[in-house]
């Protein structure tokens, strides 16, 4: 009863035709629902594989020291006399292995910077897994388990066994590894080196859920792979937890720069993957635009059949003193009245096309990166974009036959 006219009239004209306003509505509906439901599958595999990647596993990565004998080469070979001489001198130099020795004192330097939560030492290297006749490569990992375990959630991958009873003699398998060893719980394996060979009980199994951790997963404590490797008290590198996992690469090149040690983080090990996530969300806004306007142009021409079919009542308004801009809000108020009506049965639809697809039973093989399906949540973000899409859309779709009624001469749409 207080609506402004303009409004209550556009609500009058919508339901006026009630099954077209409904048709229109489902068709701006449909464009919403496929908005919501594709980003909403998408980003929740890519938010897993992140979460995988990146909260269970370290920020930053130093995984040796810089050799100041290669740094310092052309110097010290330009004082050799023999050419031969230089080239031994090359192969020792470049190919020797480094890792890090004083790895305590470096750690406690770490903790010390800001943004710095948590720093543990690891030991990784190739071997190959040996039990009865089978035989598997395999990366080994070497943590103390409390610091790891602060690092990342450890613990949450761990089936079978507990990583606080693991000992110098125990090693943990992935699941995938065990079954394909043919090894059960405290069974042996044999862990071969180029220069030793060791026999370890299986403590536990290790489900991560991605398919290559969990075919070439080994841990060890530390001071079990030290022994296995005759590293003495050496380290491989550090793995480092920091605050605010967007300051990675900034706090990686600082301590590059300042420890004289090779640092990674997990931005760079993953910039393939960021990429790809940053031009799907470029591509999905631009397509979700399309389709959103593709399904809202059918109010254009419905408008305009309404202009039409409505010049006499337009006329008569206009006559009783309605001016043209508030004919002109008539229209864009009914497109977005049967926008906000789509958007409503687009979000219900949305949800709905979620839960069926979470409802549908599939196998488990995984995925192309080896990650098994994940259930999807709504995405807010994107249910933001198709209610801003649907509205925008409709509006513009409005603007054309809007403007042509407010340029209707009333006494011409009145004789008409």
């Amino acid at each position: 009863m207080h609506l402004p006219v303009e409004l209550y009239i556009a609500l009058r004209y919508t339901l006026a035709n009630l099954r077209q306003s409904l048709l229109i509505a489902f068709a701006v509906g449909l464009g919403v629902a496929i908005i919501i439901f594709i980003p909403s599958v998408n980003l929740s595999f890519f938010n897993y594989f992140l979460e995988k990647t990146v909260e269970n596993s370290s920020h930053i990565k130093i995984t040796r020291e810089i050799d100041t004998m290669a740094r310092n080469r052309d110097v010290l070979s330009a004082r050799l006399a023999k050419p031969e001489q230089d080239v031994l001198f090359s192969d020792r130099t470049l190919t020797r292995k480094r890792d890090i020795q004083a790895y305590r004192a470096l750690s406690r330097e770490l903790l010390a910077l800001p943004g710095v939560v948590e720093v543990a030492p690891f030991v990784n290297e190739q071997v190959i897994i040996v039990h009865g006749g089978q035989s598997q490569g395999a990366s080994i990992q070497g943590i103390v388990p409390e610091q790891e375990m602060r690092i990342r959630r450890l613990q949450d991958e761990i089936a079978v066994g507990s990583l606080e009873t693991m000992g110098p003699g125990d090693v943990f398998l992935g699941w995938r590894l065990a079954d394909e060893l043919g090894v059960r719980m405290g069974g042996r394996v044999q862990l071969v080196t180029a220069k030793t060979r060791k026999s370890f009980k299986l403590a536990g199994l290790v489900n991560s859920g991605v398919y290559s951790a969990d075919m070439g997963s080994v841990l060890l404590s530390l001071k079990g792979a030290q022994q296995l490797l005759g590293m003495g008290d050496s380290v491989t590198g550090l793995s480092l937890k920091i605050k605010d996992i967007y300051d990675a690469k900034k706090l990686s090149d600082l301590i590059a720069q300042t420890y004289h040690v090779k640092s990674r983080n997990w931005m760079e090990d993953n910039e393939i993957i960021l990429s790809q996530i940053g031009m799907f969300r470029v591509i999905i806004a631009f397509i979700s635009f399309l389709i959103v306007f593709a399904a809202a142009s059918s109010i254009t021409s419905v408008l305009i059949m309404v202009v039409s079919s409505k010049s006499r009542e337009i006329g008569i308004l206009k006559a009783m003193g309605l001016q043209g801009p508030a004919i002109m809000r008539l229209f864009v108020f009914q497109a977005v009245c049967l926008s906000l009506l789509g958007a409503a049965a687009g979000v219900l639809g949305g949800q709905g096309l979620i839960s069926l697809y979470n409802a549908t039973p599939y196998s488990r093989a995984e995925t192309f990166l080896g990650i098994a399906r994940q259930p999807v949540a709504m995405n807010a973000e994107y249910t933001g974009y198709a209610l801003f899409y649907a509205l925008l859309s409709s509006v513009l779709a409005s603007l054309i036959p809007a403007w042509n009624a407010s340029r209707l001469d009333p006494v011409k749409a009145i004789n008409q």
